[in-house]
């Protein structure tokens, strides 16, 4: 009884997590409702009561159980804070969002509208990354297979027998690179898969002198631009609802991954060492270039820094969604050239040696050929 007891609790557990998994797609709507019902001063319990209702009429499963975990949790008094209910319904990553807004004080309802474009913010660049993405997800597989179907094709033709004329120069060439991938293509397919799972790994972990040298890589640079981006947009809202911006980076710091915790330390300790240059502390590795230009530009044209971070990170928000797309356009075209310049060198060289074989079989070729020798 007790381990189907077990099983079974698990088993809701999973279920639940689905519905908050897909709830979370729509989260930036709960908060705005929220925060209108903060301005109409409706509590917080009668709001959940509410929204859970409207789910029913909708037909809404997911929200209903989502909503009636929140008002469970309110109603047996183990919430008192906004960021405390969405525990482990939202993405860790509101949890910053959500302590900002319950720092806010009379400022709720309007930090919760920041917190909500700060959601909506990177849900648009997952949703470009995830885009960008899809091309060499689909089109590698295809051209993976094409580039082994060509190599066998030259390796056949190799093996028959020919001139040794015929492997001279170009020809040569891709008849190596098929060879080369015929042989060793359960090797090299073990090699990529090894290295995007050590790249996944590697980038939320890897820190030091070496790592910013390569920032600018392309699968590298989107990583940066997107955390440059959620970071901005993460500070930009705090400082908004009260904090200083030294105490918003502070706050981040503590829960981020190693990558970005690193970042934001060595931001924190520029500060201190220099408490007036700002764009040199911001220029440490975290801002691409292009964005900590524009930083600069409008540190110029406003009263404080802390103006500018506020005006990039919500006002400017295109561009840096911009950015991460162009981040994302580049590891895209750059995934894809390996895979589309082996498939093309050995299409071309399929081509170019049977041009050859034809003109070895010629007799006024091979006639030509012995006078030459002679």
């Amino acid at each position: 009884m007790d381990m189907n007891l077990n099983m079974a609790m698990n088993l809701n557990r999973l279920v639940f997590k689905f519905h908050c998994f897909l709830w979370s797609f729509n989260r930036s709507h709960f908060y705005r409702d929220l925060s209108d019902n903060i301005t109409r001063r409706v509590g917080i319990g009668a709001f959940l009561e509410r929204a859970a209702s409207n789910a029913r009429i909708f037909k809404d499963s997911t929200a209903v159980r989502v909503y009636q975990a929140m008002s469970m949790r309110l109603a047996a008094g183990q919430s008192a804070t906004l960021s405390e209910i969405v525990l482990g319904i939202a993405p860790p990553s509101d949890q910053l969002l959500m302590r900002s807004v319950d720092d806010a004080g009379a400022s709720q309802a309007q930090a919760l509208l920041l917190c909500a474009d700060a959601v909506e913010f990177q849900q648009r660049s997952l949703r470009v990354i995830g885009f960008e993405l899809i091309v060499p997800l689909v089109a590698i597989p295809i051209v993976a297979a094409i580039t082994y179907i060509t190599s066998g094709i030259v390796t056949g033709i190799a093996a028959g027998g020919s001139d040794p004329e015929v492997w001279n120069g170009f020809n040569g060439f891709a008849r190596w690179l098929a060879e080369t991938v015929t042989t060793y293509a359960v090797g090299i397919s073990i090699a990529a898969v090894a290295a995007i799972a050590g790249t996944i790994y590697a980038l939320p972990r890897w820190t030091g002198n070496l790592r910013l040298r390569v920032e600018n890589w392309p699968v590298l640079s989107l990583y940066r631009d997107y955390n440059a981006a959620v970071v901005l947009s993460a500070v930009a809202m705090m400082i908004r609802s009260g904090r200083t911006m030294v105490e918003a980076l502070e706050a981040l710091r503590s829960p981020s991954q190693p990558w970005l915790r690193w970042h934001i330390a060595r931001i924190l300790r520029s500060i201190e060492d220099n408490p007036t240059d700002y764009i040199a502390a911001f220029g440490r590795g975290l801002m691409p270039p292009a964005v900590r230009a524009r930083l600069a530009s409008l540190t110029d044209s406003n009263r404080s820094f802390d103006e500018a971070l506020i005006v990039l990170g919500t006002s400017e928000i295109a561009s840096l969604e911009k950015r991460v797309k162009l981040s994302a356009e580049a590891m895209k075209w750059a995934l894809l050239s390996v895979f589309v310049s082996v498939a093309v060198v050995l299409s071309i060289g399929t081509m170019s040696i049977a041009s050859s074989l034809a003109s070895s079989s010629d007799p006024t070729t091979r006639l030509l050929h012995r006078v030459q020798q002679n």
